[in-house]
């Protein structure tokens, strides 16, 4: 066995994950007698397990193994696994190992730890699987829990039902769907059901990946679990209903917004993750670069105008609208925001949600606003003419109004308003700017590398580098000196093998400038001549913005590609 273990170093050292390798006698007689063994094995000593393990690396070796021969992979350096045993001179446990190794192709360095250490390791393995094979022996032992699912879960709920749908081990499912997405960075969980089984889907980065599938009867029963956490009426299954609830997460507060849908083969529930820690204020960080960041920093300051947010659903406007939020929030201002529903909780701001069913529509809530005295007003988004017409009325009389709307960019906002039966004139007084967004993946930090480009890839970039200024190239942080790189992600454990980590925004921005005015007045916003003038304002479009930020090796042309429409033939082999 010689050849799965490398030897330590004689004093206590950090391993990449943050946990401590030692092996000289210090703490307990305990631990003394496990570094002395370590010593003569010629191997290092863990000391502690480390506090998180990426499910990616503990999953090498499959959790009942890891509990039979108690040992656990706790770290992946390059091509080496390491791996803590409480026994390892078990033969059965080396053999294991050693086929390991030759599966993967990787080289493994086993370290000595206490059970204690091992026992705290095991804990870090999802337990999802786990929870579902407890959750499907409840359900089948009906003499256990005194209910069916398929059965009672479809009517009128008894006492005696909502308590099993709250015991072990649906519970604790559902418990470890939602730390399980909340761990993958997920925005979103998906359970929906199938004509035989119910599906669990994790959306990561703007991309769906399917995670989990379980019975149809453990599905009912998930469903109306997450139902009585969100006070949702269990019984109701003819239409759709909205709720929300927290969950606490290694000490953070989560914000869970629940959504429920009626579909063919049963009810769907959708689960937005709303981590406070993921609300970014940074301009930089979001993706708000150059000239356009510059022109959106300026006119948030301003006293009164309208500022619009354009792009389709999950794009991020409304995040880029709270960072607004969060710069404007100071004791002196009265900010007020109508949203549907309210995502984020911010401090010092009053927030209120609309709740059309009762009347407590945009427009009707955008009116009592008014009465509030705001100096800032956010409207979540201007869906017909009376809620835009209230928003300009609003900008005119001394407000600074931040909105989205539903285009496809900054430039189509503006005929959009007129389509609504706004008057030009109106429109040309109160907007201040109109932009647009998109989310585009971010390259894993962690396994980022150079790739090899096509010679029409080179022309066209090229062609863009020219018909950018300098000195925008220079907000940007790009020197075109040093030549037209692209990078992409080759895929490593800390991305899922995906080579994308994170979401950054790119972004364009159309002031309304004099020229712009005219042409809304006089043109009735003809898209020509506004593009036309976008031009002369040498406005960055957002196709250019992003293709900058893959220059920078902050996405790959291939995700621009995919959120702009793009037709540039990319190969990333």
């Amino acid at each position: 066995m010689e050849d799965l273990i490398e030897s330590g170093s004689s004093s206590a050292t950090k391993a990449a994950d943050g946990s401590s390798v030692a092996s000289s006698p210090v703490g307990s007689d305990g631990d003394s007698e496990l570094r002395k063994r370590a010593e003569a094995l010629s191997m290092p000593f863990l000391a502690e397990a480390p506090k998180r393990i990426e499910r990616a690396v503990i999953s090498y070796i499959p959790e009942d193994a890891a509990t039979k021969y108690r040992m656990a992979v706790y770290a992946k350096d390059g091509e080496t696994l390491r791996v803590a045993m409480a026994d390892p001179e078990d033969f059965e446990a080396l053999n294991i190992l050693r086929f390991l190794a030759e599966k993967e192709q990787k080289s493994i360095e086993i370290a000595l730890a206490s059970d204690r250490v091992i026992t705290e390791m095991l804990k870090q393995y999802t337990g999802t699987d786990r929870a579902l094979k407890e959750a499907i022996l409840s359900l089948k032992d009906e003499s256990q829990t005194g209910v069916s699912f398929d059965e009672n879960i479809l009517g009128e709920p008894k006492r005696e039902d909502q308590e099993v749908v709250q015991d072990a081990p649906i519970a604790r499912l559902v418990e470890s769907i939602v730390k399980h997405a909340i761990d993958a960075r997920a925005s979103d969980i998906h359970i929906e059901p199938t004509e035989e089984e119910y599906r669990v889907r994790f959306r990561v980065d703007g991309i769906l990946h399917s995670s989990l599938v379980f019975p149809v009867s453990i599905g009912k029963a998930v469903v109306a679990r997450i139902k009585i956490l969100s006070n949702l009426k269990i019984d109701e299954k003819r239409k759709p209903q909205d709720g929300r609830f927290r969950a606490e997460h290694e000490g953070e507060e989560v914000d869970l917004r629940i959504s429920t849908l009626p579909v063919v083969n049963g009810e769907k529930v959708v689960i937005r993750i709303l981590d406070k820690k993921d609300n970014i204020v940074d301009f930089v960080e979001m993706g708000l670069w150059g000239t356009t960041g510059e022109l959106l920093r300026r006119k948030i300051d301003d006293p009164y105008g309208i500022i619009l947010m354009t792009g389709p659903t999950g794009s991020g406007k409304s995040t880029t609208l709270y960072a607004f939020l969060q710069i404007l929030n100071q004791d002196e201002r009265n900010i007020i925001t109508l949203e549907d529903p309210v995502e984020y909780s911010i401090e010092g701001i009053n927030q209120s949600q609309v709740k059309p069913e009762i009347g407590y529509t945009f427009a009707n809530g955008l009116r009592s606003i008014l009465r509030q005295d705001p100096n800032v007003i956010m409207v979540g988004e201007i869906r017909d003419g009376e809620t835009a017409e209230l928003a300009i009325h609003s900008a005119l009389t001394g407000h600074l109004v931040l909105s989205t709307l539903h285009t496809n960019s900054a430039i189509g906002a503006i005929p959009r308003f007129i389509d609504m039966g706004i008057e030009p004139f109106l429109i040309s007084s109160a907007m201040q700017v109109v932009a647009a967004q998109r989310l585009v993946r971010r390259i894993c930090p962690e396994c980022v590398e150079e790739m090899s480009t096509t010679p029409a890839i080179d022309r066209y970039l090229e062609k863009v580098i020219e018909s950018v200024r300098p000195e925008e190239l220079t907000k940007y942080g790009y020197d075109p000196k040093a030549g037209r790189k692209l990078y992409r992600g080759k895929g490593c454990d800390a991305c899922g093998n995906t080579g994308y980590k994170g979401r950054i925004a790119i972004y364009e921005a159309l002031e309304v400038t004099e020229e712009v005015k005219r042409i809304i007045v006089d043109d009735h916003a003809n898209e020509a001549k506004l593009l036309e003038e976008s031009k002369r304002q040498r406005m960055v479009m957002m196709r250019i913005d992003g293709i900058l930020k893959a220059l920078r090796g902050i996405t790959t042309l291939t995700e621009v590609e995919r959120v702009t429409e793009g037709d540039v033939l990319v190969d990333e082999e």
